[in-house]
């Protein structure tokens, strides 16, 4: 690893220019930001520390050269991409501490709920179906329980709601670590109460959800029909709110459009504060978000300007639905070991509108998963509890949850014959050892890999 840095060492100057003509950097960008501005200081493990002259420079560059600088140093060093970590540094910064406080950060999204730091404000792609809510956000982000308390966000699936709430919690954290800040969905608040009537833990939920700074829950038209929890949530809402702690909502539908099943006691509260809506995206905005998402998840595979354009002309549902089809395009090449073009685009893109009908169901994937570990159905589905069939059905669970689009945690568990409870087990399950056992991945990717081909 020494003798990888001092390579990175000598041919620093050689890589930044390399950089800049592979990327097409503007000569603006690369003297004001590159040339002269970015020292490589020390590589440990697989994190390569850089200096710059000051902080004001740390916040562009990870915004808008990381995923780039990766690419090139990942090439020169042999490093893989995915495992490259780059921190940038002031004169005189200690590398452990940096280190330290970013592991420390993400440690503290967690326990607030939030897996995934890449949803920030500036990973989020504002444009005129969005800006209403992205600049209320930021504001709530700001000075939380002032302004915006409560704060509605609602809008159709997948158009970038949830990234806005996990925006709002790390802003806020990063501002102030000592902020007690709570993500969560309406389908697990209800669960959690549910589970803590027999358990008699009623009084630690409470503690849970009112001793907060912030609240954020998603999807809240799913307290809909359940009077019990909407009897809690209303208790609860009333307590953040008089202490003047921000609450954060977001829903499928306008507060209008709930019906006689949400007491209107809540409705009226929802509106207390402000309530914003998210549209569609225009072509325009499709196109950079197309690129934000290839820019954070797939930095090591540039994608065609022409092949952007025919994704953003083509799929025009959501936000979700733009990032599938791009990561499916990009999946697709990889297997079959050709470059991504137009022709390649289309034809994928084609192969997924034919598909479309024949969605992935519970049963298709808990077949394919069968053939791959050759084990029977009937055995992962049953009551046996031999290892073999434990991995295959908590894998199966795991795709299922993440694969087909808005299936419950009850669907799952009928085709399984398990209960929800189990369903939630299997899938941390799966998440929790991903991040740990290499093999495990490998075998969920390849899974996906003959879904997405069957």
């Amino acid at each position: 690893m020494v003798k990888n840095f001092e390579k990175l060492k000598n041919n620093w100057s050689n890589l930044l220019l390399q950089m800049k003509e592979d990327f097409e950097i503007s000569d603006h960008i690369y003297n004001a930001f590159i040339k002269d501005v970015m020292t490589p200081v020390k590589l440990e493990k697989d994190t390569l520390y850089i200096e710059v002259p000051e902080e004001g420079y740390i916040s562009f560059l990870q915004n808008r050269l990381l995923s780039l600088l990766r690419i090139s140093v990942s090439h020169e060093t042999g490093i893989p991409t995915e495992s490259l970590d780059i921190i940038f540094l002031t004169k005189n910064s200690p590398f452990k501490k940096q280190k330290s406080e970013i592991e420390d950060f993400d440690k503290l999204l967690k326990a607030s709920g939030i897996n995934d730091s890449q949803n920030t404000f500036e990973n989020f792609v504002q444009g005129s179906s969005n800006a209403i809510a992205f600049a209320t956000c930021i504001a709530v982000a700001e000075h939380p329980g002032e302004s915006y308390n409560p704060l509605f966000i609602y809008g159709k699936t997948g158009l970038g709601k949830t990234h806005l709430m996990h925006a709002i919690a790390n802003y806020a954290l990063k501002k102030n670590p000592n902020l007690n800040v709570l993500y969560t969905t309406c389908e697990r608040y209800v669960q959690e109460y549910v589970e803590s009537i027999p358990k008699r833990t009623i009084t630690d939920f409470r503690n849970k959800y009112r001793n907060v700074d912030i609240l954020l829950i998603d999807d809240i038209h799913g307290l809909a029909g359940k009077e019990g929890t909407q009897e809690e949530f209303f208790n609860t809402f009333n307590a953040l709110h008089e202490n003047k702690k921000q609450i954060v909502l977001t829903s499928d539908r306008s507060v209008k459009e709930m019906g006689e099943d949400m007491q209107e006691r809540i409705k009226s509260r929802f509106t207390w504060g402000s309530t914003c809506e998210v549209y569609l995206p225009d072509y325009e905005t499709r196109i950079a978000i197309l690129r934000k998402k290839e820019e954070i998840r797939h930095p090591e595979y540039p994608v065609d300007n022409e092949v952007i354009k025919y994704i953003a002309q083509n799929v025009k549902s959501n936000i979700r639905e733009l990032e599938s089809a791009l990561n499916n395009i990009i999946l697709y090449s990889k297997i079959i070991k050709k470059p991504v073009d137009i022709e390649l685009a289309k034809k994928r893109l084609t192969d997924i509108k034919n598909k479309e009908d024949s969605i992935l169901t519970t049963e298709k994937i808990a077949n394919v998963v069968c053939d791959y570990f050759s084990l029977n159905i009937h055995d992962v589905c049953g009551p046996k509890r031999n290892r073999e069939f434990v991995y295959a059905r908590d894998i199966s669970i795991f795709l299922c949850r993440d694969m087909i689009k808005e299936i419950t945690q009850a669907k799952i568990g009928e085709f399984f014959n398990r209960d929800h409870a189990t369903v939630i087990n299997s899938c941390k399950k799966i998440e929790t050892n991903m991040k740990m056992e290499k093999d495990l991945s490998e075998h969920i990717k390849n899974i996906k890999e003959k879904l997405l081909l069957s």
